[in-house]
């Protein structure tokens, strides 16, 4: 008989010829016999393991488990709190994109988490139908035809319905949960009722207005456009000029400075020389010191701030000097000649022009700069707009100019006319600001557009603001300083697919006419016939004389012609807290995507306070973008873009492009959650593929032991084993942390943490330790149905935790669940409820109890290494207090069945803490000891030590264990469970 002793605190590491004369003798790799395999209490399960088929039965389990209808039950049946989870309606203008499928995803794990809590969820899923997008792509090869506005409408229309239609199915399939019955359109006639009077109210309270004011103006949409719909192209090229403009009146300091024989010039730059014909003053710094450089050769003097006028003799291409020097304050008083039109025009001080860019004399058109906008208002300049509506110039700018068109022809025409004016001409590269519907430059422009005042809303917009929290918490000021900068919001729109802005004008002082009365009446309008009625109904209908007799606003309707502006299509998704919530009702969440700051977040928030004086939301989840496996921007040109219906079904190409199933692109979505930018591609989704194939293994040996005959009544806590009651533990706490992501949005932790528990404690530890107890065991014993009642609660508790993100396999889990542990005539996980967390199960004293006997397991292995440790018998020799600790474990002096046995997974185990008396010659003794907690809460250092022996049984042909005193017989406990069997 061979023995080893091991005292831990020595290096476990021998020679190979020590291992093997130690660890030699009867292995396990005799012929493994088959002949007792139907004794055994296997797993038994129709759950399916493989993944290939995915796409197809997550379908078959949408319709089995009711997905369609989930909505309409909870509404009816949970009795919790309202939960509101509010939709920001996606555009209504093509496919779905990988977009769509990260923000629908993670909404609809939102609400079925608060399904399972009992919350009656409110999630009506909605669509931004109106706008430029969809009226472009509708009339996409009809551009010859001269279509009227109500036909344009009808085509946006129906682009928009089939657009819907693709959508809601992908939403569907994705597995979301909502009331599809009842979505809201932005164009539904009760819908757009809503919005006007909230556009009422606002007017009323003075937050609506009408001005002339420059606006971005997108000449390829023809329409004014909001900042929230630009986006800036940082490579953007612009053709920048330094002009020189003749001064044609001096002041007092500069007659001092330049002689008459002299031609004194001053030196703008810009980088829209169209804007040229529109220029109106130069601006000056006051505190600027303005250097007079000389070209001796021409006599021409020019006129520039001091860190420019090395780069004016560059361009000129001679050398300058300097004649003098003057600063601002003093070019008060003189004027210019403007190259083009020969108008002497004023100097001007700006409080906008600084010495850091350009020459510091500002070119000033107030039709097309903010800056330049409001100095002329202040100074009561009329304003020159030389545009149309298609941004071309007007007939009053000359014969030379007319009709020439910004973005194509304008720009040339300008630079020909300004022939030997331009000193200098290159291109320059910078951030500019683009159309984000076509993709193409914007201009500043002057025109009479409708406005929101959101200076006067900020204040109390921030203040409420203050109240919400923001998740990722980083983002709790996301908005703050986008709104910060925001002075108004242009609201109208020169388009026709859009709600009509309910105003009249007078034909004769062209003042507009708006009020309650005539408002109220075109909502009753709208409501009943929806906003075509604007086009389609007479003046006399949609503002009858007697309604404006009985006001007092006039005595016939031939006397207005209706307004042929829209609504911005933020307005229209901002006021859908209106339109979907009910009075008085605040939205739990808003999520959305990061750039809906500036958007839906914010259009949402004005017109919340401007009406109803507080946040239409509680809180807001905010998620990032997708790009491409490598970190690419996809784009259909690259050809990078990843289609979530192919993740799903599946491309053409079954080997590039696999059908993974909803529930991995699920898993994607909630793993990608709140990041900045998150990534998909193949090799992502293999992974996940994996992932969640190792899980389904996982899950469905629990569920393949449970439906092995597990008893109608659950075992009491207090007869399960220490092992029981230690797995427990963990999933107590396990469960706790996942109800506390969920609240949190934190979904990468969620499935990090399940996944550790999975893989750490159930597979590796759990279930290899349990599988003798659950297949070998008497099928009724207490320990067996102590470990399945275990298992049961493991599965439940991670079914339900994943059930919100993985939908299709907790049903499909829960579908091949035993008869007895289903809820009668109940198809749906989702209508069962949340997990239990009994406190009984938050025991710290089985944790203490386990963690010596963790500290000796870990001891064991490093032992024996990959030897296997049921070859071995184990003495455990240790000091009384640990001793009486392990004895809780194991109460017989040498068992084979005890739950420490089962915990080392040893042939047998002995507990002694009585000493060796004989120690053989051939040990290596090495120092052991373990930390024993105590009942003051401190923990006291153990010795103890193994003795290791090659077990001299044999191995039981039924349970594959070293405990059988006979090789032709089954070992002792396996022939009691025979024996039971056959009296049975």
């Amino acid at each position: 008989m061979r023995f080893l002793i091991v005292l831990k605190g020595m290096s476990p590491r021998f020679s190979e010829s020590c291992r093997r004369y130690f660890f030699s003798g009867k292995k396990s790799g005799s012929k493994k016999s088959k002949k007792y395999s139907s004794t055994l209490n296997l797993p038994q399960t129709q759950f399916p393991i493989s993944m290939r088929d995915s796409s197809l039965r997550e379908k078959d389990i949408q319709n089995i488990c009711g997905f369609q209808d989930l909505y309409k039950w909870q509404r009816e049946n949970n009795t919790g709190e309202e939960f509101i989870l509010h939709d920001g309606p996606p555009y209504a203008n093509g496919k779905t994109h990988v977009g769509h499928a990260i923000n629908k995803i993670l909404k609809d794990i939102v609400c079925r988490y608060h399904v399972l809590r009992g919350s009656r969820v409110h999630y009506v899923p909605g669509w931004d139908c109106h706008g430029l997008p969809i009226e472009l792509k509708a009339m996409k090869n009809k551009g010859h035809l001269k279509l009227t506005p109500l036909q344009i409408r009808d085509l946006a229309r129906q682009f928009a319905d089939g657009a819907v239609r693709s959508q809601m199915e992908s939403f569907k399939r994705w597995g979301v949960m909502g009331d599809w019955d009842n979505p809201y359109y932005t164009y539904n006639p009760q819908y757009e009722a809503k919005q006007l009077e909230v556009f009422l109210h606002m007017y009323e309270k003075g937050y609506i207005y009408q001005d002339v004011m420059p606006v971005y103006w997108s000449p390829s949409s023809r329409t004014a456009l909001a900042e929230s719909e630009l986006e800036y192209k940082a490579d953007h090229v612009s053709t920048s000029i330094f002009v020189k403009f003749p001064i044609t009146k001096k002041s007092s300091h500069l007659q001092n400075l330049v002689e008459n024989t002299h031609t004194l010039h001053a030196v703008i730059w810009t980088t829209t020389p169209w804007t040229i014909p529109a220029n109106q003053a130069v601006c000056y710094g006051e505190d600027i010191n303005y250097f007079l450089m000389e070209d001796e050769m021409s006599r021409d003097v020019y006129m520039c701030e001091e860190s420019f006028t090395e780069k004016l003799t560059n361009i000129v291409g001679k050398p300058l000097i300097c004649i003098g020097t003057i600063l601002g304050t003093n070019l008060k008083g003189i004027k210019y000649r403007h190259p083009l039109t020969n108008e002497e025009l004023p100097f001007l001080p700006g409080s906008h022009v600084t010495s850091d860019k350009g020459t510091g004399l500002v070119h000033t058109a107030p039709a097309h700069g903010h800056d330049d906008f409001q100095l002329a208002k202040k100074l009561g300049i009329q304003i020159r707009n030389v545009l149309d509506d298609d941004c071309r110039y007007t007939g009053d700018i000359g014969p030379q100019l007319h009709g020439k068109a910004v973005g194509h022809d304008a720009e040339q025409a300008v630079l020909d006319l300004l022939g030997t004016s331009v000193i200098h001409k290159e291109d320059f590269v910078h951030s500019y600001p683009y159309d984000w519907r076509t993709k193409k430059p914007v201009i500043i422009r002057t025109s009479r557009q409708w406005f929101i005042d959101t200076q006067a809303l900020k204040s109390r917009a921030l203040e409420c603001l203050d109240e919400v929290t923001v998740y990722p918490n980083n983002l709790q000021h996301g908005m703050e300083q986008q709104l910060d900068s925001r002075t108004y919001w242009c609201i109208s729109r020169q388009r026709v697919w859009g709600l009509p802005i309910p105003v009249f004008y007078h034909k004769q002082t062209e003042k507009p006419l708006i009020n309650r009365v005539t408002v109220e009446h075109i909502k009753e309008l709208v409501g009943k016939h929806g906003s075509d009625c604007w086009w389609s109904l007479s003046d006399e209908e949609l503002l009858p004389s007697q309604l404006l007799q009985q006001n007092g606003l006039g005595s016939s309707s031939e006397d207005y012609t209706r307004g042929q502006d829209i609504l911005d299509i933020w307005f229209d998704s901002g006021s859908s807290w209106a339109a979907v919530l009910e009075p008085d009702k605040q939205a739990d969440v808003y999520m959305e995507g990061t750039d809906q700051f500036r958007g839906w977040f914010q259009s949402s928030l004005l017109t919340s306070v401007a009406v109803q004086d507080k946040a239409p939301y509680k809180s807001l989840v905010v998620h990032g973008f997708t790009m491409d496996e490598d970190g690419r921007k996809m784009s259909k040109s690259v050809g990078n873009v990843v289609d979530p219906d192919v993740v799903i079904h599946g491309g053409k190409n079954k080997e590039k492009e696999p059908a993974y199933g909803a529930d991995v692109l699920r898993w994607w979505a909630a793993v990608s959650n709140l990041q900045t930018h998150s990534t998909i591609g193949k090799a992502k989704l293999d992974q996940m593929l994996g992932d969640l194939y190792e899980l389904r293994k996982m899950l469905r040996f629990l569920l393949g032991n449970i439906s092995t005959g597990i008893l109608q009544e659950h075992v009491d806590y207090n007869l399960l084993w220490p092992q029981d009651k230690y797995m427990l533990y963990q999933l107590y706490h396990l469960g706790s942390k996942v109800a506390e992501f969920y609240e949190n949005y934190d979904y990468v932790k969620l499935l990090r943490t399940v996944d550790k528990f999975c893989k750490d404690d159930v597979s590796k530890f759990y279930s290899v330790m349990v599988k003798d107890r659950c297949y070998c065991g008497e099928k009724e014993s207490l320990p067996r149905q102590a470990s399945l009642t275990t298992q049961y609660y493991i599965l439940d508790v991670l079914m339900r935790s994943l059930a919100p993100i993985l939908p299709h396999l907790a049903e499909d889990l829960y579908y091949h669940y035993p008869p007895s542990r289903r809820k009668k005539d109940v198809d749906s996980i989702f209508k069962t409820g949340w997990f239990s967390l009994p406190e009984e199960w938050n025991n710290i004293n089985i944790v203490h109890t386990f963690e010596p006997v963790i500290d000796i397991k870990e001891h064991l292995q490093d032992i024996i290494q990959s030897e296997p440790s049921i070859e071995f018998d184990v003495m455990i020799y240790t000091s009384s207090l640990l001793y009486n600790k392990l004895q809780e474990l194991q109460s017989e002096h040498t068992s084979s069945e005890s739950a420490l046995c089962e915990i080392l997974q040893t042939a047998s185990t002995t507990l002694t803490d009585e000493a060796l008396t004989v120690i053989p010659d051939e040990v290596q003794a090495v120092s052991g000891i373990c930390n024993v907690h105590m009942k003051d809460g401190f923990k006291h250092p153990e010795k103890y030590v193994i003795i290791l022996k090659d077990t001299d049984r044999f191995i039981c042909e039924r349970c594959r264990r070293f405990t059988s005193e006979s090789a032709k017989s089954p070992c002792p406990r396996c022939l009691d469970v025979l024996a039971t069997g056959w009296e049975n």
